[in-house]
């Protein structure tokens, strides 16, 4: 095990050929990164899955730089160069590297699947994390029988990319995205959010509408299933509510912006056209 000593990173490690008895796993780690961290060019010799648990990254591989939001799974192929770099706030990734072809009937199939599909990027993957985590743990606990287990693990791990991948497809064949449904506690805080459209909704409350005892958990949990953060998604919803009562022609500017709780008309116009690229006076006219 390596254990990183940058400046760039906060804490993590890495374990290059972990498993004497399942050499088809190259390597596998985990990093708390500062923002901005740059991580160099580099390559594998087998596909690499990172996982995002925490923050937002932008990599380059291939043509295209590629966004990577928190609970977004990123693959690299074989001896492909990529690089990446932190954005505005601390990221965590955790990342498993493997020679799929060498994994059995499973691997080459997945491998094949990825290829053909040409993935890139996974968005809502959350499932995958819980299982990248039991395979590291497997590693780090060097329990009797972890290669078996770890190859078990990989099973399902392969299974979830690949239905993933292929509700993803469907989606674009579709030309609609398709939602993972949020967790209970999320679907309760979203609730709670579209019945208090009035006002600002402290954290702390938005936390005890989830049952979360711990506002970071909350804000967390909520980021890695919707995306965003528990304010921008409330916001969200008040400027598209507000939006829809300006279609009234009694109401005005500053009564929409009162209702929804913004604090003033100025402080809504300049929200509003952030969000809509319009102002609401031209809205309204449209």
């Amino acid at each position: 095990m390596k254990i990183f000593r940058e400046p760039q990173i906060i804490s993590g490690f890495i374990y290059e050929d972990p498993l004497e008895d399942l050499p088809a796993v190259t390597h596998c780690g985990e990093a708390f990164c500062v923002r901005g961290y740059k991580l160099p060019t580099h390559s594998h010799r087998g596909f690499e899955l990172s996982y995002l648990s925490r923050g937002e990254a932008t990599w380059r591989a291939g043509d295209n730089p590629t966004l990577q939001r928190m609970g977004d799974l990123f693959i690299t192929y074989p001896n492909e160069r990529h690089n990446g770099e932190g954005r505005a706030v601390e990221t965590h990734h955790l990342w498993i590297g493997l020679e799929l072809e060498k994994l059995g009937a499973e691997g080459r199939h997945l491998a094949g699947h990825l290829r053909r599909k040409k993935v890139r990027l996974l968005p809502g993957c959350q499932a995958a994390e819980p299982v990248l985590r039991a395979i590291v743990g497997q590693v780090v606990g060097g329990l009797p029988g972890k290669g078996a287990v770890t190859l078990a693990y990989l099973r399902v791990l392969f299974a979830l990319i690949e239905q993933q991948s292929s509700r993803q497809a469907a989606g674009k064949q579709n030309n609609k995205t398709l939602a993972l449904p949020h967790s209970y506690s999320i679907q309760k805080a979203i609730a709670y959010m579209e019945k208090n459209l009035d006002r600002r909704l402290p954290l702390s409350e938005l936390a005890a509408a989830a049952s979360l005892k711990q506002v970071s958990h909350f804000c967390t949990q909520f980021r890695r299933e919707v995306g965003i953060t528990p304010a921008a998604h409330h916001l969200q919803l008040r400027l598209n509510a507000a939006r829809n009562a300006l279609r009234q022609p009694a109401m005005d500017i500053t009564r929409v912006a009162m209702q929804f709780g913004f604090s003033s008309s100025q402080h809504f116009s300049t929200v509003f056209q952030d969000a809509f690229k319009i102002t609401p006076r031209a809205w309204r006219k449209k």
